[in-house]
């Protein structure tokens, strides 16, 4: 089995677990190093889904040899090596990428000074924009699924999000925010599905490699845009009692600016009601998975207390003005 992953290898392969399994929220993740005459080759991730949103193995793996070619000539953009499949149980087999996320080089970024080592953090998300862009200029595989219905989604939301009082001047105000999207999809863009720092590793000087691609969806460009913004103003309930943000809203503002710029290097952008009605639409999402992750978590009086943070937060984050368009610059 091993000979047929590394078939320019000649020497004795074996394999050992390389460390203990990591457990994200849809999936199940474990290490094994491969020897080659018993020193080191390098290590391949076994990744079983796990959970109701998990991706389905196979369409991950056709996603993956998808994007293979797409980023083949790209020497600054990647994508992890898929390796297999195992059936029963079914996984995901990979080679390790290496690097740091780039949401925890962001998290040490105040302001966008070069004495901060913020300048190297500018290069990879403008290479970010640049990695979304060029997946976006590629036709979706015939086997892709739609993205969801956009109007439905927000009338689902504003559904679940009724039971925590958020006002009906504030339910206005978002529906308001998030009439420019479509009833259904019409575009034909093959989607990440979830673009954000933390599926972004960097490899200085100035190379990424893009984790997550195996959902396979496809929809319209703002949607993966729009997500990535979203992420930027995501926050948990130790940093709402703390009123701090995982980055300043100067570090905010700059990333969307850079990411944006790095985008349009590519490809054209949506227009701005497009981005800021998929970017509403995705704090929506979080607004209702934080609140509803809150209420089922904490005692009574802790709990109104940080459901009203919540409330505050993404309130003003939906209804806030957008981020500036690099086209309205030039």
């Amino acid at each position: 089995m091993l000979s047929s992953y590394f078939p320019d290898e000649n020497r004795h392969l074996d394999l050992r677990v390389a460390g203990p399994p990591r457990l994200h929220t849809y999936s199940r993740i474990y290490p094994f190093t491969i020897l080659a005459d018993g020193l080191p080759l390098t290590t391949i991730l076994v990744k079983a889904p796990h959970g109701r949103k998990a991706a389905d193995v196979q369409m991950a793996w056709r996603a993956l040899r998808y994007l293979q070619p797409v980023f083949n000539d790209e020497a600054h953009l990647g994508i992890p090596r898929a390796l297999g499949v195992w059936q029963d149980p079914p996984a995901l087999i990979m080679e390790q990428a290496e690097g740091e996320a780039l949401h925890q080089r962001m998290k040490e970024c105040r302001n966008w000074g070069i004495e901060t080592g913020c300048q190297l953090a500018q290069n990879f998300v403008e290479q970010a924009g640049r990695w979304l862009a060029l997946l976006h200029e590629n036709r979706p595989p015939v086997w892709a699924q739609a993205a969801p219905a956009p109007q439905e989604t927000v009338e689902a939301l504003l559904a679940r999000l009724h039971p925590f009082d958020i006002g009906a001047l504030t339910e206005t105000r978002i529906r308001e925010q998030l009439s420019h999207l479509p009833q259904q999809e019409t575009e034909m863009t093959p989607l990440h599905g979830d673009y954000t720092l933390r599926n972004i590793l960097c490899q200085p000087p100035q190379k990424i490699v893009v984790l997550d691609t195996e959902l396979a969806l496809y929809g319209p460009a703002a949607w993966d845009i729009g997500w990535f913004l979203a992420a930027l103003h995501f926050i948990d309930k130790w940093q709402l009692f703390g009123q701090e943000m995982a980055y300043t809203r100067t570090v905010i503002r700059q990333t969307e600016e850079k990411f944006l710029h790095g985008y349009q290097r590519v490809r054209p952008l949506p227009t701005p009601e497009a981005l800021r009605a998929y970017t509403s639409l995705r704090l929506l999402q979080r607004w209702v998975e934080l609140a509803e992750h809150q209420q089922s978590r904490n005692i009574a009086g802790m709990r109104q207390l940080v459901i009203r943070l919540i409330n505050h937060h993404f309130s003003r984050a939906i209804l806030a003005p957008p981020a500036t368009h690099p086209s309205q610059n030039s």
